[in-house]
């Protein structure tokens, strides 16, 4: 009896000691901040890019069915794009209550909270290969010099959404054309876009007299181009028409099976694109005009080499 008391004794007090000391796998404050600021860049940085992704699918396959109904079963698309349109603006619109734009803050939040740079210095965070307790992001070219935790959050996920566009772009091959046929596409830059020909259209007249200008034959490039379409807004589609009612123009522009429409106030920020054109040979093209008492229509060929 009395060793086992002896050995409860001593095992006791062992037990006593250790907890004193604390844990052998205690870590310090400092490496503590590191773990926490990589896991939340790293695990962040995955699930924005994932949904990134799928917002942005969802919403090309949403205008893709559109097009797809038109040109296959020549069914009128407008009802279908608007509601495509207003889904689209909800999910990846650039007003700060969007999916995307909600999305893209909280990444931002969370990595400066999980990176401040206090406890863990931020040049640690940003340093390059040769600081040996650093998290080397100073060896990224593009945000290596970022100065801040803000900074550095919003430029490593401008990053992400380069390479997310990119393979949007890559199994939705239209997505950049369609969301440019939107007020969207500017808000994605880096979809891979196609190379294009431009063509104006213009008019002539005065009074309640306007004539479209005749493009005549439209050349492509080559293969693989497509085409923009604009309105002139120098005035030449407004001179004598509307009696300065507002802007209730349009131009609707068909190409093949494909159709667009295009309202006032025309020019380079309100495009139509066509293509892009992956066939030779020659296809048909339709412009009308319609504005107020002024209509007129001119027809022609695209030529793809």
């Amino acid at each position: 009896m009395k060793s086992v008391g002896l050995r409860l004794l001593l095992t006791t007090t062992l037990l006593a000691a250790l907890a004193a000391a604390g844990p052998a796998w205690a870590v310090s404050p400092t490496l503590q901040a590191a773990k926490v600021c990589r896991k939340t860049i790293t695990t962040l940085g995955r699930s924005y890019a994932k949904t990134r992704l799928a917002l942005l699918n969802n919403c090309v396959d949403k205008l893709l069915k559109c097009e797809i109904l038109l040109e296959v079963d020549n069914t009128n698309a407008n009802n279908c794009r608007s509601l495509a349109l207003s889904s689209c603006t909800g999910r990846i619109g650039p007003a700060p209550d969007s999916t995307l734009s909600r999305a893209q803050a909280a990444f931002d939040t969370r990595v400066v909270t999980a990176c401040p740079g206090i406890v863990y210095p931020f040049a640690k965070i940003t340093s390059d290969n040769t600081v040996a307790d650093g998290l080397w992001f100073g060896e990224d070219s593009t945000c290596g010099g970022s100065g801040d935790s803000p900074t550095l959050a919003g430029c490593l996920r401008g990053e992400i959404d380069a390479r997310v566009d990119g393979v949007a772009g890559e199994v939705k091959p239209r997505a950049a054309i369609l969301l440019d046929n939107t007020p969207l596409g500017a808000s994605f830059p880096n979809l891979p876009r196609p190379p294009t020909d431009s063509v104006t259209v213009s008019g002539t007249g005065s009074g309640n007299s306007l004539t479209l200008n005749d493009p005549g034959t439209i050349n492509i490039t080559a293969l693989g181009y497509a085409l923009k379409i604009t309105g002139d807004d120098s005035g030449t589609l407004t001179n004598g028409c509307g009696g300065g009612m507002g802007n209730n123009g349009k131009l609707t522009i068909t190409v093949g099976t494909q159709q667009r429409v295009i309202k006032e106030p025309y020019g380079p920020s309100n495009p139509a694109f066509f293509g892009p054109f992956t066939t030779s040979g020659d296809i048909s093209y339709t412009i009308d005009l319609k504005d107020s008492q002024c209509n007129d229509q001119v027809t022609g060929t695209v030529h793809v080499p």
